[in-house]
């Protein structure tokens, strides 16, 4: 039996145990403009569980009872019909984690590895040791995106960690010297003569981590403009003489089209994807050729297409995707954008945010909640239904610390934690693995 026999035999076995899970409990949730009453799976809910007691880890956080190929550098597998990955010392991992861990309230990139901006003070390390215990507390095995990387990296406690590099936004800057039609990141512009020597030359940067065994994998933007309808028509409205719009033209006259179609944004957006995601994972792998190319985190409108599905599965190794407005993941969904792919889902952001925070909470994509024992209903229906899905290989939730007016965080703005909500997620993170195993049945 092939691997992707396997992995439909695995999707209706999911599908089956999440019938056999019946929430028990409700979550007060701000949605449609009212507040309504969202049941919410818990732990307590998954039939003939009983949590393990010791679940064996290794330094990386990988389950020791389950081996695959050790390559000293974490990679997918497809095992039994379930993707996985698998961490340095060959251990099936599961990549729990948190985005943004910093000890600001901004969004930093100094995870992009640049040392001449990023100097690690005693204050900074102790800020790290003491965050990276409480995560590893928690049973958090990853540094998502952004955060301050340069400084956990030095931790007594290491974490696997992701790296960030914004290949597209940091060209569309340079190409706006060149072609005057750039249009503030609205659309991509992957079909430059420029963009592929840009991308070389960018991801040099990305060789001084390529021996790290901790480094998970490159994110190479975020939350690119990749959405379908009216996609020919955008790209038509450049200039004429700009890329994109030569790009545009080529593409109906070679499909003999005066007018625009359905189908033609459809595949032509899967060729600006595919050109993106050629041109960058090319340049990531030849200066990284150990670590995982982890995508540009999908989003929003941009999950309703097949297209860039299709078009980054070849280049990718995993499809991270930024999951909002569910309050329950979609796992028949969520399947299908794996199998178009051919790879593995890694949930990249996701979150709720609370009324007795005391923050305003008018910005960010998460839920509005009640309460905190809401925000933590919330994780707990999320990750089990994720865990259920043999196409989902982890989460990041977003984020570490909350902002000056919004409740994303586990902690506050000051750094307390929110201890209802960590309970809660430790109480999944510890049991992950056996919770795999025993939902894939």
């Amino acid at each position: 039996m092939s691997s992707f026999v396997r992995f439909t035999v695995a999707i209706f076995s999911a599908i089956f145990a999440l019938q056999l899970c019946v929430a028990k409990e409700n979550a007060a949730v701000f949605e449609n403009g009212k507040w309504q009453s969202l049941p919410s799976m818990e732990l307590s809910d998954v039939p003939n569980f009983k949590p393990a007691t010791d679940v064996h880890l290794d330094k990386y956080g990988g389950w020791m009872e389950r081996t695959n190929k050790v390559t000293g550098f974490f990679h997918t597998a497809i095992v039994d019909g379930r993707w996985w990955l698998v961490d340095p010392d060959g251990h099936f991992f599961i990549s729990v984690g948190i985005n943004s861990v910093s000890q600001s309230s901004a969004e930093s990139d100094d995870d992009t590895d640049d040392a001449a901006t990023n100097v690690v003070t005693d204050v900074k390390l102790i800020w790290a040791n003491h965050t990276l215990t409480m995560l590893h507390t928690n049973f958090f095995n990853t540094l998502g995106c952004w955060g301050e990387t340069q400084t956990l990296r030095k931790g007594s406690e290491p974490m696997p960690y992701c790296l960030h590099w914004n290949f597209m936004q940091t060209y569309e800057h340079q190409r706006k010297l060149k072609y005057p039609g750039t249009g503030n990141g609205k659309e991509v512009s992957p079909f430059d003569p420029e963009f592929e020597e840009f991308c070389d030359e960018h991801a040099k940067a990305l060789e001084k981590t390529k021996n790290d065994p901790w480094l998970l994998g490159h994110f190479s933007d975020n939350e690119l403009p990749f959405e379908e309808k009216g996609i020919v028509q955008r790209f038509l409205d450049y200039p004429a003489n700009d890329p994109n719009h030569i790009a545009a033209a080529n593409f109906l006259a070679a499909r003999h089209h005066v007018k625009i179609i359905q189908s033609d944004d459809r595949e032509f957006l899967q060729l600006v994807v595919s050109e993106y995601y050629r041109k960058v994972s090319a340049a990531i792998k030849k200066h990284d050729p150990n670590h995982l190319f982890l995508g540009s985190r999908f989003h929003g409108n941009v999950l309703a297409s097949s297209s860039p599905f299709i078009g980054a599965g070849p280049y990718a190794d995993i499809i991270s995707v930024n999951y909002y407005h569910r309050w329950t993941p979609e796992n028949a969904r969520i399947v299908s954008w794996s199998s178009l792919a051919r790879k593995p889902i890694l949930m990249t952001e996701w979150y709720a945010k609370a009324e007795d925070s005391g923050l305003s909470n008018q910005e960010g994509a998460g839920f509005l909640v009640k309460a905190q024992t809401d925000r933590a209903k919330f994780y707990q229906n999320f990750t089990l239904t994720l865990l259920q899905n043999p196409a989902c290989v982890g989460w990041h939730w977003f984020k570490y610390r909350d902002g000056a007016a919004n409740n994303p965080g586990i902690v506050n703005a000051k750094g307390a934690p929110y201890q209802t909500l960590l309970d809660s997620m430790r109480e999944i993170n510890s049991q992950v693995y056996p919770l795999k195993e025993a939902l894939g049945k």
